[in-house]
């Protein structure tokens, strides 16, 4: 026996005293962007993010990563912007108002990288690497950040009787019923919206695309998870990222509400063009060729470790950093006996 739908309530916002509350849409996405900065460091740690040596690999990536942040919430907004401009025109300034919704994942990629990735050139950073570090981090992030969707409501999709369709059941916010608020009627909405509603709870079984997008990204979490268990080139991590999640979303696309381009969505176009540029790299570059490759499995390549005169110049500053201590100390010790009184306790 088949599972008619789904069905679960929501948690539209989680009060935290007074008019004040919280979206667990924001708790997703501040939670998945520090799992995600966490598993890009600890990848960079071991494959390099250049072939040369960093001395502080971790605290290289951090000051990344604040470019990363800007460069995504700027892409994710503008992304939004250009694909629904017809929402803007009449207020312009609201194009600047992120807070009341309208961000894109596809965009906030694509904005970080662009922002981000030239200050790491300007740094001597191999971009392939960088990229490589980034992307299991990218896939678990999203699978966070998707969870912090689902408790919302957010981006559902058309009426539908399929067996993953899902079904409100209310808003624990609420006390009106056993659930929470009663779930709304979905046809009333689209006569008051004069479209399908891609937020909230209603009375009737919808495409639940974030479900679909989780399933995605766990999907090409696990694969690149596996990957890693063989050596492989600068740049694989990166296009398979990019062929992995964009053929499952691409996908699920078809039952997102979203303003479409000659029958596909943004994203979906977002994604095939992606595609292309990867296979051309791929087969211009061909960068399987292009030896040592930072993920080996041994990472013991030269890059990791301090050159001879680099290890030499942070021995000598340590030499000269003790004697500068032990001088102030043969300092204080003079002073105290000169004064005749120990010195006061701290």
């Amino acid at each position: 026996m088949f599972l008619a739908e789904l069905a679960w309530p929501i948690i539209s916002r989680i009060p935290l005293g007074g008019d004040l509350a919280i979206s667990p849409h924001g708790i997703g996405i501040a939670a998945g962007f520090a799992l995600g900065a966490w598993m890009m460091i600890r990848r960079a740690e071991l494959r390099g993010l250049s072939h040369t040596h960093i001395p502080d690999i971790s605290e290289a990536v951090q000051a990344l990563l604040g470019r990363v942040a800007i460069g995504a919430i700027l892409g994710a907004r503008l992304f939004y912007v250009l694909t629904h401009l017809d929402e803007f025109s009449s207020e312009p300034l609201r194009i600047f108002a992120a807070w009341e919704g309208g961000l894109t994942f596809l965009g906030g990629v694509a904005g970080a990288i662009m922002y981000a990735m030239p200050w790491a050139i300007k740094q001597g950073w191999r971009p392939r690497q960088v990229l490589d570090s980034a992307m299991p981090g990218l896939a678990a992030g999203l699978v966070v950040g998707r969870i912090g969707d689902l408790m919302i409501g957010d981006h559902i999709g058309q009426p539908t009787d399929f067996f993953l369709g899902w079904r409100c059941t209310g808003d624990v916010n609420s006390v009106s019923s056993l659930w929470g608020a009663d779930p709304g009627s979905y046809d009333a909405a689209v006569a008051r919206l004069g479209t399908n509603p891609t937020l909230g709870c209603f009375d009737t079984a919808v495409h639940q695309t974030a479900l679909y997008d989780f399933g995605a990204a766990l999907f090409v979490l696990l694969l690149l998870l596996w990957l890693e268990r063989r050596p492989r080139f600068d740049g694989f991590f990166a296009a398979m990222w990019v062929y992995g999640y964009g053929v499952v979303r691409f996908t699920g696309d078809f039952a997102r509400q979203d303003r479409r381009f000659l029958e596909l969505t943004g994203s979906q176009w977002a994604l095939l063009g992606a595609s292309l540029l990867v296979t051309a790299w791929l087969v211009r570059t061909k960068p399987w060729e292009d030896r040592p490759w930072a993920w080996d499995l041994e990472f013991d390549h030269p890059w990791l470790e301090a050159d001879e005169d680099e290890s030499s110049a942070l021995d000598a500053a340590d030499v000269t950093d003790a004697d500068s201590d032990d001088a102030d100390g043969d300092h204080g010790d003079d002073a105290v006996v000169s004064s005749g009184h120990e010195p006061d306790g701290t």
